[in-house]
């Protein structure tokens, strides 16, 4: 079973959108024939772009979701209701449901829903470029940061998927990975009303890491017109992007 990180955007700036990622770093993946969908990896993780129009599930201009992608949907199901996350209502088997792009699971914690999607072979109405997320995939890895101010469920859930505590756990925040190049997700505590994010269900900040000077960063950033500041931190230097959606995206700089 392998799962990847894939933070869901929802953009009607898909093609903009997909010019900065890939200016950082990114490659794309797949795409839809039919436009509205774009799939970009990096060296570790995914980033999937969604039509904002043309969401059918209510999400707004700019919203990112945290998500996943699995190559085995059974799989996952039968470790999720293992760790208590199904009951005899809702056996494996039944975690798994058909979309009109493919198989899903969908999760609710704590009142929210998140989807794993299943990563299929029939491209149908898509077409693949051959590349993965992995070490031949740039240097950007990944990272979307979740605001919580009790870390349990989640951490529960990202643990049972198989994630692990990446370097030291607090309460103000918590790096969880996946082995290989599935990527990561940091638990952060809230630290403010006005969070970097568009309010949704699993509403997450889009965030990477990368052994990339910084200063080439903002370099890569601002070639594609976009506004990029380089920050400098107690815990890290990072660099802030204002994406075509006019979201703050950042960078930071991968730990030596």
């Amino acid at each position: 079973m392998t799962l990847t990180v894939q933070p869901l955007r929802f953009t009607d700036n898909i093609d903009e959108m997909t010019r900065l990622l890939s200016a950082l770093g990114m490659s794309v993946s797949i795409t839809s024939d039919k436009g509205g969908w774009v799939v970009l990896a990096g060296r570790a993780g995914t980033v999937a772009l969604h039509s904002a129009s043309g969401a059918t599930s209510g999400a707004t201009q700019g919203q990112t979701t945290l998500c996943f992608e699995a190559d085995d949907l059974d799989a996952v199901a039968h470790r999720l209701t293992e760790q208590g996350f199904g009951n005899d209502e809702h056996p494996a088997e039944s975690m798994v449901y058909d979309e009109a792009y493919g198989r899903a699971i969908s999760i609710t914690v704590n009142g929210e829903e998140m989807t794993i999607n299943g990563r299929s072979e029939d491209l149908y109405g898509y077409t693949s470029t051959g590349v993965s997320a992995g070490p031949d995939t740039g240097d950007l890895r990944v990272t979307p940061i979740r605001f919580v101010d009790d870390q349990t469920s989640d951490r529960r859930l990202l643990e049972s998927l198989g994630f692990t505590v990446a370097g030291e756990a607090s309460r103000y925040f918590t790096q969880l990975e996946l082995p290989d190049a599935g990527g990561s997700v940091g638990l952060h505590y809230i630290y403010s009303d006005e969070l970097p994010i568009v309010p949704g269900p699993f509403a997450i900040q889009l965030t990477f890491q990368t052994a990339t000077p910084l200063p080439e960063i903002v370099r890569r950033a601002t070639s594609v017109g976009a506004q990029a500041q380089l920050e400098k931190s107690e815990v890290g230097d990072f660099v802030t992007i204002v994406d075509p959606d006019g979201q703050q995206i950042q960078v930071h700089a991968a730990a030596q």
